[in-house]
């Protein structure tokens, strides 16, 4: 595609625009990035797609095949030498008057003819209880943790981010005039400045959590699994096909196999020890303490003669070492350890 009309005429990327899924947005992600001096287009093509509302009405019943069976029978009268002669004409015709166009006029004819083609061929009824969000994509910024690291930063318009370790989040240098966009993946801690405007949402695998000024934590750590918890404020909270609202000190977790969302309570003390350096095992076994070293500190911890161990290990530690720490288990669980720059091994 060289200019903003190939992207107006495109039918997959009207499709991504106006009805994004997680395909379209892989494809045209990986589309971007590999054509970055056509982003401009890009971005104008969006807007203008964006910002064109109408209503789409209903067809009658049979309307739609009545109309492509019009168009075939159509063709079919059409003998070969007609249909060069008339293709010619209507090519000589066609190409005074679209040469004749300004840039934009170009552009508004094709949209017309795009909606026109939406119409068609969507499909009659769809359901859809939180509108699809699209972010335009101009100076996004990504902050991204790895195993052993933790990140706290500002926002933009003074929202406060904690950022636990393996995650990321993506979001605009500037925030839009219609909302405050967040992707992430992992886990993170949320403290949102209140813009009655303008909502804060967290956009999730599946899910997306809407705020106006809150604080809460939101962990998509496990594949296809969701928790959202809410310290003060409300949220919203929507998949594809429900809507939840959270008051303070409940926990939504999402499945998204079985796209169920169900609300509970939640300790914060808990959930959020991570977000003040705070360690904790609960009734743990020894693959889970194991996962836990390796995610807090950013080590490969190597077992053994651990098969056969059976642990349920409980313990919380604020702000220490790795080595106080294997030092503190050592003694409670009687194995032994060394630590080898980012490897450690433990002998049972």
């Amino acid at each position: 595609m060289k200019n903003i009309e190939d992207f107006l005429t495109h039918p997959e990327f009207i499709r991504w625009v106006r009805q994004p899924d997680k395909e379209l947005e892989a494809y045209w992600d990986q589309w971007r990035k590999a054509n970055p001096e056509q982003l401009p287009s890009m971005r104008l093509a969006k807007e203008i797609l964006l910002r064109t509302k109408f209503d789409q009405p209903e067809p009658l019943v049979g309307m739609r095949e009545e109309v492509l069976q019009q168009v075939l029978r159509e063709r079919e009268k059409s003998t070969p030498s007609a249909s060069t002669i008339a293709s010619k004409k209507k090519h000589s015709w066609t190409s005074f008057f679209w040469d004749g166009l300004g840039q934009m006029s170009r552009v508004a004819a094709i949209l017309v003819a795009s909606i026109g083609l939406v119409w068609l061929f969507a499909p009659v009824s769809q359901v859809e209880i939180e509108p699809q969000i699209v972010q335009l994509e101009e100076n996004l910024i990504k902050k991204v943790t790895g195993p052993g690291e933790k990140l706290q930063f500002t926002l933009a318009d003074g929202s406060r981010v904690w950022l636990n370790s393996s995650s990321e989040v993506e979001f605009p240098e500037k925030f839009g005039k219609e909302q405050r966009l967040i992707s992430l993946k992992g886990e993170a801690y949320f403290e949102v400045e209140r813009d009655s405007l303008r909502p804060f949402k967290v956009n999730t695998e599946g899910l997306v959590t809407t705020v106006l000024g809150t604080s809460f934590n939101v962990n998509a750590r496990d594949a296809g699994k969701t928790r959202v918890a809410l310290v003060s404020g409300k949220v919203k909270v929507s998949s594809a096909h429900q809507q939840v609202a959270l008051a303070p000190g409940e926990m939504l977790n999402f499945d998204e196999a079985t796209a169920t969302l169900d609300v509970s309570g939640f300790d914060p003390a808990k959930l959020l020890g991570w977000k003040e350096g705070v360690l904790q095992f609960h009734k743990a076994s020894l693959r889970e303490v194991k996962e836990g070293l390796e995610e807090w500190y950013g080590v490969e911890i190597l077992l053994k003669n651990g098969e056969g161990v059976r642990w349920q290990f409980s313990g919380e530690y604020r702000q220490q070492t790795l080595e106080e720490v294997l030092e503190s288990m050592s003694y409670i669980q009687g194995f032994n350890y060394k630590i080898n720059d980012k490897s450690v091994n433990l002998t049972f």
